[in-house]
């Protein structure tokens, strides 16, 4: 079960969460159609941004005001979202780590909603929109300690295991995953319809490369 806490219910009234459940998933480390993949969004965006900044994106706007109705500065911490765009529109392309987290980036960039990817076997409990308390702080995939306080987080019954800029190593992708589940934060301001068409487009992506037996999709509101 996923829940929202109340903290969040009273600081963004309307936040949604847009959820991809997907069972019995072939990891593997090199998609052989990741490349042509990418090579269609990098043009796409460098296309989008060539006349203006990622901040004056309509959706990255909003996704920037939902971390600072948290009181998050998203210009200090990025959503993972923007951090992929701008990293593209730069020419550094994509880091390969496996086809379930390589092309939920490109869904994430290519729609510039921030996404969270867990192994949904290391999830303990029921899991809870929250945001972090004084002290709280959680181990990150690429960085040791990450603090939590004052930041939109998940978290189950043994603690913090990610938030929209960076998720945990306890609950990472590996080779050994088989179900996995998405997170798409979106802002109260960005439409249903338009969360729900970035669940469609993971999932088609996901059954051209996981092959999982079963793929849930929810949209999860206040």
């Amino acid at each position: 079960m996923i829940l929202i806490s109340e903290t969040i219910r009273e600081k963004i009234s309307g936040l949604r969460f847009g959820i991809l459940a997907a069972d019995n998933t072939r990891i593997v480390d090199n998609d052989p159609h990741f490349d042509k993949t990418l090579n269609e969004l990098s043009e796409y965006l460098m296309t989008k941004f060539s006349s203006k900044r990622p901040s004056e994106d309509e959706i990255i706007g909003h996704v920037r005001r939902m971390y600072r109705r948290i009181g998050w500065e998203p210009t200090r911490y990025r959503p993972s979202s923007e951090a992929l765009v701008r990293r593209i529109i730069q020419g550094k392309g994509l880091y390969r780590i496996n086809n379930l987290v390589d092309y939920g980036n490109i869904v994430s960039a290519r729609f510039h909603l921030p996404m969270g990817l867990y192994d949904f076997e290391k999830i303990r409990g029921n899991a809870v929109f929250d945001v972090g308390i004084s002290g709280e702080s959680y181990r990150g995939i690429s960085k040791e300690l990450i603090h939590a306080e004052g930041k939109l987080i998940l978290r189950d019954d043994e603690g913090i295991f990610g938030n929209p800029t960076a998720d945990s190593l306890r609950t990472a992708i590996t080779q050994d995953t088989r179900r996995a589940l998405v997170v798409f934060f979106c802002p109260p301001e960005v439409e249903r319809s338009y969360l729900q068409g970035v669940l469609e487009t993971l999932e088609s992506n996901y059954r051209k490369t996981a092959e999982p037996d079963r793929v849930e999709l929810s949209i999860l509101e206040p």
